[in-house]
């Protein structure tokens, strides 16, 4: 049985000089969907949603959808002469088109990008010393381990999938559930003046708050809410459903990833050595790492090996040995480029 196993990250795809950073996503959004990148870097609170990408992935405010769908909200009443249900209908088709844009069309983007990714020229020159008889678990979706290492299938797993699966079937998102994530946010925002019941206008008269994301998610009697028309109140309605598909939809569910890779993961209980290359250790991640631990019979004696690309990372990595509480004399830091093939010739 193998006692050595590979965990791979994309630092792994940019040591071999392949262009796949999210910023390099974005260069290719700009050319084939200049739509869903306006969407990511509008609807989402983050000044730079590329830095972390999946993990900015939950960082869309609820407040920021229903303000992009407000304009859609039906005028009239149901009963009224005026209102068709095309207005009703429309509100509830754009809700629910801006969440398909920004999850089935953006995991479908996502995966047509990770296909056009290639070694380049000259990418034998940085190949590193690996062992082939090892396990490799591989958090990229690119099969570079397979076709300029090398290493047979049976002995990879893909935890998201892998560029040759049928577009769209990759997992791409952020690590929060979408029972906690609405926990937070709400916890986060129910104090805020906006979001408050009663409110006064520029006469200092009180009214009863008709903000449509008060109304969706801090109304405690939906009786009493000041929702203009039965139209807007179904139209509303029906956002925030849509809205909590997003959250739903653009989880990395880890149990999910754990069951679909049961068979390989629990292959892991004998490993004695664990060679990180070129994964961040960021905390998306962690419960993996977490499960890797809690199966094996002698986790606290496992060698370590973990690779960085500059000191900055190095803070990261002495973190994550306290988090899993791996002992200082376990670890060793090394730079991929300390390893190249060329070396051992």
């Amino acid at each position: 049985m193998e006692e050595t196993l590979y965990i791979i990250g994309n630092g792994f795809d940019l040591h071999h000089g392949i262009a796949s950073k999210y910023s390099d996503f974005k260069i290719y959004l700009a050319k084939h969907d200049r739509d869903l990148l306006y969407a990511l870097e509008n609807l989402y609170d983050y000044e730079d949603i590329w830095g972390d990408f999946e993990k900015n992935l939950l960082t869309i405010s609820r407040e920021t959808f229903i303000k992009y769908i407000s304009p859609f909200l039906p005028a009239n009443e149901v009963d009224d002469d005026d209102f068709t249900y095309a207005e009703l209908f429309f509100s509830q088709d754009h809700a629910g088109d801006l969440v398909d844009e920004l999850t089935k069309s953006l995991r479908k983007r996502f995966h047509q990008w990770i296909r056009t990714l290639n070694m380049p020229i000259g990418y034998e020159q940085r190949l590193i010393k690996i062992d082939n008889n090892a396990r490799f678990l591989s958090f990229n979706y690119t099969d570079f381990i397979e076709t300029a290492y090398k290493v047979p299938l049976y002995k990879i797993c893909y935890l998201h999938g892998k560029k040759s699966d049928k577009i769209g079937n990759i997992i791409l998102g952020h690590g929060e559930s979408p029972e906690n994530s609405l926990e937070n946010w709400l916890k986060k925002n129910d104090k805020k003046k906006r979001f408050q019941s009663r409110l006064k206008n520029k006469r200092n008269r009180y009214h009863n708050n008709s903000n449509p994301t008060y109304l969706a998610y801090f109304l405690e009697d939906e009786r009493k809410g000041n929702w203009g028309s039965e139209a807007k109140y179904h139209a509303i309605n029906f956002a925030v459903e849509r809205i909590e598909d997003y959250y739903e939809q653009s989880f990395k569910n880890f149990y999910k990833v754990l069951q679909t890779h049961q068979g390989f993961i629990s292959s892991l209980n004998k490993i004695k050595r664990i060679i990180v290359l070129g994964h961040s250790l960021s905390k998306v991640d962690m419960p993996y790492f977490e499960k890797i631990l809690e199966i094996n019979s002698n986790p606290k004696n496992i060698e370590w090996e973990v690779s960085f690309h500059s000191d900055a990372n190095l803070s990261r990595i002495n973190e994550f040995a306290q988090e899993l509480n791996i002992h200082p004399s376990h670890i060793k830091k090394f730079r991929l480029g300390e390893r190249l093939l060329s070396y051992y010739k």
